[in-house]
């Protein structure tokens, strides 16, 4: 997951995206030791926050779907709801995201953290949350 904020090949193992991590910010073996636990502790909220937009994507799919025939206000208004709820949950992921990626910042030396949230924090809003949660 940390990488693919990065900008690096998404495919890679987990092992090989550690190391590439560890290359890259010149980390320690206790810095990418601590990582790699913030990585595994944040990889299940991850997770439940993109079960959560896909739940949320559904139901306004669903929304409109449901209501097509009906009165076009109706139908306008539950799918503005589900619309809310869909910003509601992908903005409570990109906080959520953000501050992972502040605690990943913060086990770098100043100089390398800096150039880490130069590097992810402007991709925030690209992710598409239809994908599992791993180092990439």
């Amino acid at each position: 997951m940390i990488t693919r904020w990065a900008g690096t090949e998404q495919s890679m193992p987990v092992e090989k995206q550690l190391k590439w991590l560890k290359g890259e910010f010149a980390l320690s073996e206790v810095q990418l030791a601590a990582i790699q636990v913030l990585h595994e502790n944040y990889v299940p909220v991850c997770r439940t926050h993109c079960e959560k937009i896909q739940l949320a994507r559904n139901a306004v799919d669903l929304a409109a779907k449901r209501v097509e025939g009906r009165d076009a206000g109706k139908r306008a208004e539950a799918v503005e709801a589900a619309q809310a709820e869909l910003r509601r949950v992908e903005a409570v992921c990109r906080e959520a995201t953000r501050a992972h990626l502040l605690r990943v910042a913060a086990v770098m030396e100043p100089a390398q953290a800096e150039r880490f949230i130069d590097l992810v924090l402007p991709k925030l809003g690209g992710q598409k949350h239809d994908e599992s949660c791993e180092l990439k």
